[in-house]
């Protein structure tokens, strides 16, 4: 799917200290079919406005510039129903009246494991969701099984979901790859869903940077860490720690493990769903964001029983996973 790089081509506004002076409909195109229920309406505006948005007539939503960081720029996630629709920004004040956009809604039909505030979603946004079935949950009593993120709207407006799943979960789209929302593992398979934003605004080089590595990394064929490899580092380096004197049996051994497991965390050709958030945050920001320091999450279940906690301190700063994002609470819950 060719991509839009809505923030890449808006940002350029702001470094020249002038914007538009009218409301310009950036996505969905005029005529475009959007194979979702939810449409990316997105385009350029003057600082500081505010725009009703319509459709068919019908008041649905507001939007106003800034919203997405850029003072110049505004985006809102839409949802509509199936058929073809109109979509219109009308602004109080305007000179000019901003042509309606015709689109056609063809949904896929997926339907929704839980409720979770989509439309409120904006780029950067990470997606946590509680799998069905999933047997973190068991294993070390995880709140959250899945991270993803939002990457922006497609070319014809459809808002993207950034994740990374296993080849079992890929259904042939790719394990570190974009799509529709209703195509995403958080959508098809969470039980429990929740939108975070980041509590330290970024700044628009930072969001910038946010989008180009994801766009660097995703449908390019890159893998998931398997399970077995997501876990065999932690298996051996417990083995490396001795329970009674809680320290590692050999010191030497047990940093050189430390540091390949700091290079799979760092690493750009693999990555889990925690590791993908976590590293496109840390990447955009040169370091000022890592969401997994401190890593407070807590390992219950079968894992935690079996692991001291002076080893699970020593392992932590290595290991990401969808709770130790959330828990260092440089994440806020975004509100209906």
């Amino acid at each position: 799917m060719r991509l839009l790089f809505l923030y890449t081509a808006l940002i350029p506004v702001v470094w020249t200290g002038s914007g538009p002076g009218e409301w310009r409909v950036e996505t969905p195109p005029d005529g475009a079919r959007i194979h979702s229920s939810f449409v990316a309406l997105s385009g350029a505006a003057p600082a500081g406005g505010c725009a009703e948005v319509f459709s068919d007539g019908v008041r649905i939503a507001q939007v106003c510039a800034g919203s997405n960081g850029d003072p110049f720029a505004f985006q809102r996630i839409l949802r509509l129903p199936p058929g073809a629709r109109s979509i219109e920004l009308r602004s109080p004040g305007a000179e000019v009246r901003t042509p309606a956009v015709g689109i056609t809604i063809e949904p896929p039909g997926a339907q929704a494991a839980a409720d979770a505030p989509w439309e409120r979603m904006l780029p950067g946004d990470v997606v946590l969701s509680h799998s069905i079935g999933s047997e973190q949950g068991d294993l070390y009593n995880a709140v959250f099984t899945h991270a993803a993120i939002c990457y922006g709207p497609s070319a014809d407006g459809v808002p993207l979901i950034a994740e990374a799943v296993t080849a079992e979960d890929a259904q042939g789209l790719g394990e570190v790859r974009t799509v529709p929302i209703e195509q995403s593992m958080a959508y098809r398979r969470g039980e429990r869903v929740a939108i975070y934003r980041s509590v330290a605004p970024l700044s628009l080089h930072e969001r910038r940077a946010l989008i180009e590595f994801l766009g660097s990394v995703v449908n390019h064929g890159l893998r998931y860490w398997s399970a077995s490899e997501d876990f065999s580092n932690l298996y051996a380096a417990w083995l490396l720690w001795d329970p009674r004197a809680d320290r590692p049996r050999d010191a030497g051994r047990f940093a050189r493990l430390l540091n390949t497991m700091e290079s799979r965390k760092l690493a750009r050709d693999r990555f889990t769903c925690a590791s993908l958030i976590w590293r496109a945050y840390w990447t955009a920001t040169q370091g000022r964001l890592d969401l997994a320091s401190p890593n407070c999450e807590h390992l219950g279940g079968r894992l935690g029983g079996a692991l001291s906690p002076a080893f699970l301190r020593r392992i932590g700063s290595y290991y990401v996973s969808a709770d130790s994002l959330l828990c260092g609470g440089k994440l806020r819950e975004v509100a209906e």
